[in-house]
């Protein structure tokens, strides 16, 4: 009963915020043009608190750092630009400093062409992967699961002036610190155009090639799907399939589809439900949704913006949501029925632009 009261306050918060909700769930990367450096600091802090079949999660309950990192970006030259973020919360996983290091990536711009190499994000459709990792709200399993960031290099071509085609060759999202020998190829396609006057359509989709073993790859196809209407009602439809060897197409995939309605520039409500499964039999464990796994998530989040301008960002969020299904991965957050609740503030500060 307690648990269930926590529960019911927790929801009564998140919806009390949602009522007034903001404007983009996102923060919005600056210009890097005419700055040789501009120095930014994220971070963000949450009070959570996690139910399994309506027993709480002490190690999984109370405030929790979710996320500190510095970015550095700025244009060295005409058209040649760099990024560099750096996480500290995270964990390295075979104990060396680049496994904090999100990215650190050189671009050079010539004429429609552009190059990039260094630490990069493995080029995967779809918008819930697209987000910075300080905006995640309960992702799906894959997206809470791969390994996105990796060494490679990359290409690209401005089609026009809103399409945008680019080919990657990167480590493979399945190497280890015992294995880094494998590859991943990937074409990704980015594009934005006005249906009419109201309504405009996003994409971002991708073809990949992933080396799970020497020699061996798997398929995936991901759909990124986003419409804007007049600038208000946002609807994202992320459609994703990943074909091994092994088994056969359609039975290891993962959809999500998000409405987010923007109030006015300090508050926002979104409603979020995404479905993961993993039916097939593959020939190693190598994947990120684990296998025997059907779980359906589900929530809503309102935000407010404080502070919103070209510099700094303060946002408060309220949260909740619920699973439904099974996931045979014990280490993920959502498991069968559980319930996840989440007050936070995140901050974003620009602390030096040197020109």
């Amino acid at each position: 009963m307690k648990l269930k009261r926590i529960a019911a306050l927790a929801a009564t918060v998140t919806l009390g915020v949602a009522s007034y909700a903001q404007t983009s769930d996102a923060i919005q990367e600056k210009n890097a043009e005419d700055h040789l450096i501009s120095l930014d600091l994220d971070a963000r802090l949450d009070w959570q608190i996690v139910s399994h079949r309506e027993h709480l999660d002490r190690s999984q309950t109370g405030f929790i750092g979710k996320y500190i990192a510095l970015k550095a970006h700025g244009e060295l030259t005409e058209g040649l630009t760099y990024t560099w973020r750096q996480r500290f919360s995270r964990t390295p996983k075979d104990h060396t400093f680049w496994d904090q290091t999100d990215i650190l990536d050189m671009n050079y711009k010539f004429g429609r062409w552009d190059v990039g190499a260094g630490k990069q994000v493995v080029l995967i459709g779809g918008y819930e992967y697209d987000r910075a990792p300080i905006n995640l709200m309960c992702p799906n399993l894959f997206v809470a699961n791969v390994a996105c960031y990796q060494f490679g290099v990359s290409g690209g071509y401005q089609l026009t002036s809103n399409d945008h085609l680019a080919f990657q060759i990167s480590q493979s999202i399945f190497a280890t610190p015992e294995d880094r020998n494998l590859y991943a190829y990937n074409l990704m396609w980015r594009g934005g155009h006005n249906l009419t006057d109201r309504l405009r359509l996003e994409t971002i989709w991708s073809v990949n090639e992933i080396e799970f073993l020497k020699g061996k790859f798997c398929n995936y196809v991901a759909l990124g799907n986003k419409l804007i209407l007049d600038d208000k009602l946002t609807l994202l439809v992320d459609l994703m399939t990943r074909t091994y060897p092994d088994n056969n197409p359609f039975k290891n995939n993962t959809f999500m589809g998000e409405l987010a309605w923007d109030i006015n520039p300090k508050w926002k409500l979104t409603g979020k439900l995404s479905y993961d499964c993993n039916r097939g039999v593959n020939m190693t464990d190598k994947t990120e949704v684990a296998r025997g796994s059907q779980l359906v998530i589900g929530g809503v989040v309102g935000e407010w913006y404080p502070i919103r301008n070209g510099k700094h960002l303060l946002k408060l969020h309220a949260a909740v949501f619920g699973s439904y299904g099974s996931n045979y991965n014990p280490s993920d957050l959502m498991q069968k029925d559980t319930m996840y609740g989440s007050i936070g503030v995140t901050w974003h500060m620009n602390l030096l632009n040197f020109k």
